[in-house]
């Protein structure tokens, strides 16, 4: 969400494509005032928030009960994917960021196929466990020729109001691992 809207304070024109169908954070984390879709004939009209074209399947899902399990197979999540990405009116974009779930599945082999993705940013925790699946989804894009051009570790450390020190919760090190082991220059 934050790379989306700092390309668009550069001055894109940006889309964010949601595609956590299991779990789609995209409506909770950016608020759009009216929650209802539309359509442009056989386009949907995404949700637009400070500039930035948004598309989410807890966005369809919020029509019927947001709050209810998406209980669905591979084939239906990919073929929902497909209509949701393909049916989305975005207009002329100079980026469309795409928010994968975790995994190497389903959803990012039918994205990886139906998109032609010029880049992968990775996105992790310190913990050993967000290393190891880290690690398989870099392998992944590399497989299916998407570069994985940098890193972004969340949670890292919090510095503490009494003392100014940073403290690091949950370990340290997971991004200059997989810096140090694939060769990649931006985190």
């Amino acid at each position: 969400v934050n790379l989306a809207y700092a390309l668009a304070e550069l001055g894109g024109s940006v889309g964010l494509f949601d595609a956590d169908i299991y779990g789609p954070s995209l409506p909770t984390l950016v608020h759009v005032n009216d929650s209802t879709l539309t359509s442009h004939g056989a386009l949907i009209a995404p949700h637009e928030h400070e500039g930035v074209k948004l598309m989410s399947y807890g966005h369809v899902q919020a029509h019927n009960d947001s709050h209810a399990p998406a209980i669905m197979r591979g084939p239906m999540v990919s073929n929902l994917l497909t209509q949701l990405l393909t049916t989305t009116d975005w207009g002329p974009l100079d980026y469309l960021v795409i928010d994968f779930p975790p995994g190497t599945g389903d959803t990012q082999l039918t994205l990886c196929q139906l998109v032609s993705l010029t880049a992968a940013v990775i996105v992790t925790t310190p913990q050993n466990l967000a290393f190891v699946d880290v690690v398989k989804g870099i392998e992944m894009f590399h497989r299916l020729k998407v570069p994985t051009v940098a890193v972004v570790e969340n949670m890292s450390y919090f510095v503490c109001d009494g003392c100014q020190k940073k403290h690091y919760p949950f370990g340290r090190g997971a991004a200059e691992r997989i810096i140090h082991q694939f060769g990649m220059k931006n985190a």
